[in-house]
């Protein structure tokens, strides 16, 4: 169940619109929540841009669970293209390891786990648990109250919808910020997963929830952050140089 959130946590923190500048980079802390009490742990992410390729680490280092996690993907006017997907964590002596390699030529995606390989049929798209929320980010920018995305999870594409359900001030390391609640839609299931987007910090996520029963529940919520933005008339030269269908 943390390592879900983790998953979650990773992707959707920065990405663009048309309108938007893109992050150039970024570094934050979050703390976590375990059932309502403060945890050990250091827990930090790392987004670097490279021209129209983003690469994403996420390293957890707590006593309950150990996880690194990267990813890398092209980006271009709020479309993702997953490249890699790298995912390793230890939880109680139990190691798990998966990975995911993307080729956009055939539509296929490879993923790797401690079974073996397996070849998934990815036409019309799919996304790695990272890079598709950066283009729900994108949507959310744009005003979407409702998004769905296909998304390779545990060896299957399986369909992901959100939705935003309202509004609400939270309290961060890094100040009071206002932000929307955004749901993901489990059907008639109990567990509940929940994320708060603050508009004034570039629609960064900066809490997620996840409430797996009764009697278990993770809130990791931002601490620090440091971010800067690409240079508007970068950003325009880029767009500009792009070629069109009549080139």
């Amino acid at each position: 169940m943390i390592r879900k959130c983790m998953l979650v946590l990773c992707g959707m923190v920065a990405a663009s619109t048309v309108s938007a500048r893109d992050i150039e980079q970024l570094r934050a802390e979050f703390s976590v929540l375990l059932n309502g009490d403060q945890t050990r742990g250091v827990n930090t992410l790392t987004i670097e841009r490279n021209k129209e390729r983003y690469h994403v680490h996420f390293a957890l280092a707590h006593w309950l669970l150990d996880v690194d996690q990267k990813a890398s993907f092209s980006w271009e006017d709020c479309t993702a293209r997953p490249d890699t997907f790298n995912y390793k964590a230890k939880a109680v002596g139990v190691r798990r390891e998966e990975r995911l390699v993307f080729d956009q030529q055939t539509d296929m995606v490879l993923y790797q786990d401690r079974n073996g390989d397996q070849l998934l049929s990815a036409e019309g798209g799919a996304f790695d648990p990272v890079s598709f929320f950066f283009e729900a980010r994108c949507d959310l920018m744009a005003g979407k109250s409702s998004m769905t995305y296909p998304v390779v999870r545990d060896g299957e594409i399986k369909q992901t919808t959100f939705k935003v359900v309202g509004e609400e001030a939270i309290r961060t390391g890094v100040g009071t910020l206002d932000t929307l609640i955004v749901e993901r839609d489990r059907g008639d299931s109990k567990r509940k997963t929940r994320f708060w987007v603050a508009p004034e910090l570039d629609y960064l996520l900066v809490q997620i929830s996840h409430e797996e029963n009764r009697q278990l529940a993770v809130t990791v919520t931002l601490d620090k952050l440091s971010y800067s933005l690409v240079d508007e008339q970068e950003q325009l030269t880029a767009r500009e140089s792009q070629p069109t269908a009549t080139d």
